[in-house]
């Protein structure tokens, strides 16, 4: 990861995405598992936060030129 004040979008997307990671691991969430939502119960709190983690994940990819097609 880039340096802490990086402004660029690139650098926001991936602390953000590094902050929901841990908290989503934290919560027992295996996030190199592409079916993790599964293991979400009914906990909305970490449905909605999956939710966005994937979401800036696909951010951080089409910014990136590293996305394939999203549909």
């Amino acid at each position: 990861m880039k340096d802490v004040n990086d402004l660029s979008v690139e650098a926001a997307l991936c602390r953000e995405i590094s902050k929901l990671g841990e908290w989503l691991a934290a919560q027992g969430l295996d996030l190199q598992s592409d079916h993790s939502h599964a293991d979400e119960g009914t906990r909305d709190r970490l449905y909605l936060r999956y939710g966005h983690f994937i979401g800036l994940k696909q951010a951080l990819a089409l910014l990136t030129g590293r996305a394939e097609t999203l549909h």
